[in-house]
């Protein structure tokens, strides 16, 4: 550990003993100019507990500048780019003690700081604090046991970040004003006094009620004009997180497709209400949408559920199983992971491609090309053919090639060639030409498509009588 010397003080500062619960007008030092260590928090705390709680004490390698600004290294955890969530733990001690003539008479110790910030932006920077406080002026000595509580909060808005090389820069100022409303039921409860704190500018309550009443009024205001007890700007850094990434290994058989899925960077499944991550294998092109959750997942082909406890290390591996009557061969397929349950952050959607061998599940099925003429062609007029692809459990689409030789009329030949799309219902209309009288031909081929194979040639005859 190391100690800062205590700084000098005036006769006016030695009194503070008796009257800083008070209030004194005192004047902002100069702003912290050190430049941000790597993943560390640097933060004064207050002016206050620089100026007035000035025997430092620092420990676990925690450091100083000389604007009074804490370094707490080793940061440990992660920032979401993605959300804004980050969850990140520093290590270091600072204790800040007032100490007149070699006695010491009250000092609070802020301890592994860590920073916390949700997905709507709620940050918070939470530590293991303990105080104590020698008897005298009307107080009893008391102490607290080392606890972690919120020492303060704020919020994070994107602006507030910076990124460069694989680290993100928060640079934030924490509540004050309206943190702890003056004649409140939690005021009244920590003792403080009618009309206090003065316009709600306070630390966060649950420090507050971790001090001791000796030096509990060093974190609030308790008279108008207060600017070193206001809770000081911070810097704090943190690795960006990693992407999620996932991996997934479809095997086909006639019974359906196994896919192993496996899963990296998995962190924060937790946040907004999160319980968890779904694992499932539906159509590609996009998350599907429904009006309910049952509706949702009746639309995967399969799913499984990871409940934040087996997402520990961030990573997971499972199986899924889809039954070859849950797969459709007109689609392409994805694996989709999702946060559980309601789904109030997309940090955790991904989206997989995965290839399914058809072929293996039957597909493309054989086909034949049917041609029904509805009404014959005449030497004058002209005839109707419906040609159908019967496609089993899916429509056939795609194409139909029609090669029709009417005969001989009025000196020309009559022949029609054309390629014509099927409809919705695998069925396509074609009119045929004025024929000359007699047999006449009709072939019919259909093209094919992913589910369906191409038809051999249909032929049939056409007789026209007049």
């Amino acid at each position: 550990m190391s100690i800062r010397p205590t700084r000098r003080r005036s006769f006016a500062a030695l009194t503070a003993v008796g009257v800083a619960a008070a209030g004194l007008a005192l004047v902002p030092g100069a702003p912290a100019s050190a430049t941000p260590a790597p993943l560390s928090l640097q933060w004064e705390i207050s002016q206050q507990f620089d100026d007035h709680l000035s025997t430092h004490v620092l420990g676990g390698g925690a450091s100083e500048d000389t604007d009074g600004v804490i370094t707490f290294p080793g940061g440990e955890g992660s920032y979401d780019a993605a959300t804004g969530v980050a969850s990140v733990a520093y290590d270091g001690s600072v204790e800040g003690a007032f100490v007149m003539a070699t006695t010491t008479y009250y000092k609070v110790t802020v301890a592994d700081p860590v920073v916390s910030v949700d997905a709507a932006g709620n940050g918070s920077i939470s530590a293991i604090v303990s105080a104590w406080n020698a008897a005298g002026m009307g107080s009893e000595e008391a102490s607290t046991a080392p606890t972690r509580v919120v020492v303060t909060t704020f919020d994070a808005e994107a602006s507030d970040w910076t990124q460069a090389e694989g680290v993100a820069t928060l640079s934030d100022t924490p509540d004050w004003a309206g943190v702890l409303p003056a004649d409140s039921a939690p005021a009244t409860e920590l003792g403080i006094g009618a009309g206090k704190p003065v316009g709600g500018g306070s630390f966060a309550p649950s420090f507050l009620g971790q001090l001791t009443p000796g030096v509990r009024a060093h974190f609030y205001a308790s008279a108008d004009n207060q600017p070193k007890k206001v809770a000081a700007s911070f810097t704090a850094s943190a690795p960006i997180a990693d992407a999620p990434a996932v991996t997934a290994s479809p095997v086909t058989t006639a019974a359906g497709v196994e896919i192993a899925v496996s899963g990296e960077n998995f962190v924060n499944s937790d946040i907004s209400g999160g319980a968890g991550v779904y694992v499932g294998l539906a159509p590609a092109g996009g998350m599907p949408t429904a009006s309910s959750a049952a509706e949702g997942m009746a639309k995967f082909a399969a799913a499984t559920y990871l409940p934040t406890a087996a997402l520990a290390e961030g990573s997971f591996a499972v199986s899924l199983s889809a039954a070859a009557d849950r797969l459709d061969p007109r689609q392409k397929y994805a694996v989709y992971t999702w946060q559980a349950h309601a789904h109030a952050s997309r940090h955790l959607d991904t989206e997989t491609p995965v290839s399914i061998d058809w072929t293996k599940l039957g597909y493309p099925v054989a086909t034949t090309a049917t041609a029904t003429v509805t009404k014959k062609p005449t030497s004058k007029k002209k005839g109707t053919v419906i040609v159908a692809v019967p496609g089993g459990k899916y429509a056939a689409t795609g194409q139909v090639s029609v090669v029709y030789k009417g005969g001989k009329l009025k000196g020309k030949k009559v022949k029609l060639v054309r390629t014509l799309a099927l409809g919705a219902d695998g069925t396509v209309t074609v009119r045929l030409p004025k024929s000359a009288k007699g047999k006449r031909t009709l072939k019919v081929t259909y093209l094919g498509d992913p589910v369906h194979r191409a038809s051999a040639t249909t032929t049939v005859k056409v007789k026209v009588k007049k």
